[in-house]
C-alpha cells in the first residue's frame, strides 16, 4: 500500500468547523496498470488534504489492508459520487475487513455532490426572492453579486454533469488517480459555491433574518459529515 503526497492543500479557517471532513473514493488502473482503489481526503471547506492509493487485491483480499483504507474513511463523509458502486465497494471493505455487526455503517454518512448542488441553487433562489421582497419596500436594494454565476433554473442529473458547470478539467495522472482528483477538485469547487452563497446571505442583515445563520457546507453534505464526525469503527 503505498501514501500518496498531499495535493494542493488550501488554507481553510479549521477554527469555523472542526471536523474530519470528506472521503473520495474512486478504483481504476493504477501504476503499471494494476486495478487500485483511490481514497482522497475533502476538508470540511474544501482543501485537499491527502490521498492514498492501493491495489484492489490488496484492500479487498487482506484483512490488515482493509482496516487501513477504513481507517481512512472513519469519521469522514462519505462522497456517493456513483450510488451504483460506492455502496457496494464500502460493502466489500467491511467485509474484507471482517468488521462485527457493522454492514451498512455508512448509509448515514454518505451524501450526494449532485444534491448538494442543488441545495445551492434552491438557497440563492430563496434569497434572491427575499431581496425582492425587500426591493419591494425599498426601491434602492440591489440584486445579489455572485462570483460563481449559476443559469436560471439550472438542474444537474449527474457528477459529470456537475464536473462541467464546474468548469473543472479532468485530473492528469493514471486512471485511478485521475478520477479521484477530479471528483475532489469539484467537491472543492461546490464547496466555494456555497461559501459564497452563505457570505452573500451575511452581507445582508434582512436575509440573513430571513433564512438564518451562516452554515458551513450544504445541509446532506453538512449532515453526512456531522454524523460521520462521531462514527467509530472497531478496527
Amino acid at each position: 500500500m503505498t501514501d500518496a503526497v498531499t495535493d494542493e492543500v488550501a488554507a481553510s479557517d479549521a477554527a469555523t468547523f472542526q471536523v474530519p471532513g470528506t472521503a473520495v473514493l474512486a478504483i481504476g488502473g493504477g501504476d503499471n496498470g494494476v486495478e487500485s482503489l483511490a481514497v482522497w481526503h475533502v476538508s470540511a471547506v474544501g482543501a485537499l488534504t491527502g490521498a492514498w492509493v492501493s491495489p484492489v487485491s490488496e484492500v479487498f483480499g487482506a484483512r490488515s489492508a482493509a482496516r487501513r483504507v477504513l481507517s481512512f474513511l472513519e469519521r469522514r463523509a462519505v462522497a456517493d459520487v456513483y450510488p451504483e458502486t460506492v455502496p457496494g465497494w464500502l460493502e466489500q471493505l467491511t467485509a474484507a475487513a471482517d468488521l462485527p455487526e457493522r454492514n451498512g455503517w455508512w448509509k448515514r454518512q454518505e451524501f450526494s455532490p449532485v444534491e448538494a448542488f442543488g441545495e445551492i441553487v434552491e438557497r440563492r433562489r430563496r434569497y434572491a426572492g427575499t431581496v425582492e421582497e425587500e426591493r419591494a419596500r425599498n426601491k434602492a436594494i440591489t440584486d445579489l453579486e455572485w462570483v460563481h454565476e449559476l443559469s436560471d433554473g439550472v438542474e444537474v442529473g449527474s457528477f459529470e454533469e456537475l464536473r462541467r458547470i464546474a468548469g473543472v478539467r479532468t485530473a492528469e495522472g493514471n486512471p485511478v488517480v485521475s478520477e479521484a482528483l477530479t471528483i475532489a477538485r469539484t467537491l472543492r469547487w461546490v464547496a466555494s459555491v456555497w461559501a459564497e452563497t452563505e457570505k452573500a446571505k451575511n452581507r445582508r442583515r434582512y436575509v440573513r433574518e430571513a433564512h438564518g445563520e451562516v452554515e458551513p457546507l450544504p445541509p446532506s453534505w453538512l449532515s453526512a459529515v456531522q454524523v460521520a464526525s462521531a462514527t467509530r469503527l472497531p478496527l
